[in-house]
């Protein structure tokens, strides 16, 4: 398991942590989830926030 969060702007990810546990599917409708295999975290960022940070 990472111990590092994965920023997506994505709603739905995917883990397998690399193909050792079953592929799943986690929304991120509330910001953020775990995966229930290995506990990878997953947070979701704003898209509208994600281009000001890239522009500036």
């Amino acid at each position: 398991m990472s111990q590092t969060a994965i920023k997506t702007t994505e709603e739905i990810v995917s883990c397998s942590d690399n193909g050792q546990h079953p592929l799943v599917y986690i929304s991120l409708k509330n910001g953020s989830g775990r995966c229930h295999y290995c506990g990878q975290l997953f947070i979701r960022k704003d898209v509208k926030s994600e281009q000001n940070q890239q522009a500036a």
